[in-house]
């Protein structure tokens, strides 16, 4: 099982896209392991879009995911999570470079996108915070 399922990670279609193809972009051409001397992260602050393209612009960062996560349906479609009945919430994994960039700037990154002390900012179920950790031993 990938570490996708692990943590409970789906991938939705995109516009335009079958599943399989949309799964391919999503999970490949990585074995869901990152790259040697990089580490994965993950963070739900929003709509995904817009976290992931903030995230793309730190050095350091090699790639990013978007994706749904911690949800009670296996693989949802982006209709199922907009009902808000399947408890996803929308997430970036960002894969980064341990010499160029800490987990410490990523944090800073994600505290930027989103203010705890809103309360519903953001009020879409999907659009749920997080910090999910990802084992070392992934």
């Amino acid at each position: 099982m990938s570490w996708l399922g692990k943590l409970g990670l789906v991938f939705g279609s995109r516009a335009g896209l079958s599943t399989e193809a949309s799964s391919a972009i999503a999970q490949g051409p990585d074995d869901d392991v990152p790259a040697p001397g990089q580490e994965f992260a993950q963070f739900g602050a929003g709509c995904f879009w817009g976290v992931e393209l903030a995230f793309q612009r730190v050095p350091g960062v090699t790639k990013t995911e978007v994706g749904y996560s911690q949800g009670n349906l296996h693989e949802p479609t982006y209709e199922d999570v907009c009902t808000g009945a399947t408890n996803h919430a929308e997430v970036v994994r960002v894969q980064y470079n341990t010499q160029e960039c800490k987990y410490e700037d990523l944090l800073e990154v994600f505290w930027a996108r989103h203010d705890p002390t809103t309360l519903n900012r953001q009020v879409k179920i999907r659009f749920l915070v997080g910090l999910i950790a990802i084992p070392v031993s992934v």
